[in-house]
């Protein structure tokens, strides 16, 4: 039986930073096993943003390690990887989102990310398509910016490649290997592989992964999606990704287009047990690209960009995201066993936080403490529940919902 120090399951953006960081830093011995392709499921559909100040505290430390690693992976390869330096521009145009606002500025200040206010005037400086006369406040961070999400995801993985880690695909995990409560390794079609440690990345089908050791995680399938205009001169060229938290909707450059993202009130949810093997096969949106979402938004996103009226639309992109009902990250032991770790339930920021989770989880399993508080992320922290049920995953809905707002429903 083959054996490596560390097996992590999961191909994605996760998986490929975990193992990039633990062949990284420790010289010892990784291998990825990825059912599909590497980055073919929810990673290579994201919007790509990297916002290093969401309101959600504990997570910024981690988007800025990401924000600082993409120039470290372009050394460690000697190429880009599509991070595009744009900034980003939060728009407060209520009192309640002001005071938001006001929050991710202290957050940003206390880890040393930049920021500035903008006058309404600067303001359309910076994306000549925004009406800013409504907004109450305009804070630009200038560090912050979008990245192509496949080109990340590989890089982490040549990277890791690079550093000794080992990574096969079209290779899919049927089992784990137990003894007693410690995870020891894993079964394929190809074999039995035994491992130190054993990091459950499967995305959207991570549950199913850690129910074989009898803790499905506490996560749902998630419809996560966005439009793409066609060319326009007028709004398409290089602007601050901008984001609207009162109409929950955010818009950043794409080739001389524009990205709409929206969150709308109630996101389809999904049973893991019923998603196919190959995600590629299967589609959270059959038959429709959902155009009634987008008319709905259309009149409170108007009232910042009013050219929307008379915008084209020239693709649709949907793919499955993983929520928790607090819209936060599982990231750590899998309760209930020893040996296993998880990091899961990226809740639309697993771009983002990629290399926090890469880097956490390589502290972890080698029995050194991350470089930041990961407790608030801890699997178990939402006791018993059925992750499956229909009313988890309304709750895994509403933080879907609530993702343009520091307070998520709970």
């Amino acid at each position: 039986m083959e054996t490596f120090d560390h097996i992590v399951i999961g191909g994605g953006v996760l998986g490929l930073s975990i193992a990039y960081h633990l062949a990284r830093d420790s010289g010892e011995s990784v291998l990825v096993v990825e059912r599909n392709e590497l980055a073919s499921a929810a990673s290579s559909k994201a919007a790509g943003l990297i916002l290093q100040s969401t309101g959600k505290a504990p997570q910024t430390p981690m988007v800025r390690l990401t924000r600082e690693t993409v120039a470290q992976l372009e050394e460690d390869l000697g190429e880009t990887i599509g991070f595009h330096d744009v900034g980003s521009l939060r728009i407060a145009a209520s009192s309640a989102r002001e005071a938001e606002l006001r929050g991710m500025e202290r957050d940003a200040e206390s880890h040393g990310i930049p920021f500035q206010h903008l006058s309404q005037h600067d303001a359309r400086i910076k994306a000549p398509w925004l009406n800013s006369t409504v907004a109450h406040r305009i804070t630009l961070f200038p560090t912050d910016g979008y990245v192509d999400p496949y080109m990340l995801s590989t890089a982490y993985g040549r990277a890791a490649r690079k550093f000794g880690a080992h990574i096969r695909t079209r290779i899919a995990v049927n089992d784990l290997i137990r003894i007693s409560d410690r995870v020891t390794g894993v079964r394929t079609a190809s074999g039995d592989v035994s491992g130190g440690s054993v990091i459950d990345a499967a995305g959207a089908w991570a549950s199913l992964i850690s129910a074989r050791a009898g803790y499905p995680l506490p996560m749902a399938p998630t419809r996560s999606h966005y439009w793409i205009t066609a060319a326009d001169a007028s709004y398409g060229d290089q602007f601050p990704v901008t984001l609207l938290p009162d109409c929950r909707a955010y818009m950043r450059p794409d080739t001389g287009a524009m990205v709409i993202g929206v969150q709308e009130a109630n996101s389809a949810t999904f049973d893991a047990r019923q998603l196919p093997d190959d995600i590629n096969t299967f589609s959270p949106t059959p038959g429709e690209e959902h155009w009634d979402i987008i008319a709905e938004a259309m009149e409170s996103i108007s009232a910042f960009f009013p050219a929307i009226a008379r915008a084209r639309f020239a693709n649709y992109i949907s793919g499955l995201s993983t929520y928790t009902p607090d819209g936060t990250v599982l990231l750590g032991a899998v309760p209930g066993s020893s040996n296993f770790f998880t990091a899961a339930g990226c809740c639309g920021n697993g771009i983002a936080l990629s290399a926090g989770i890469g880097s956490a989880i390589s502290a972890l399993v080698r029995g050194n403490e991350p470089v930041f508080d990961i407790t608030p992320f801890a699997p178990g922290r939402f006791g018993s529940l059925d992750p499956f049920s229909r009313e988890f995953r309304d709750r895994c809905s509403a933080a879907r919902a609530c993702k343009s707002h520091s307070t998520p429903a709970s």
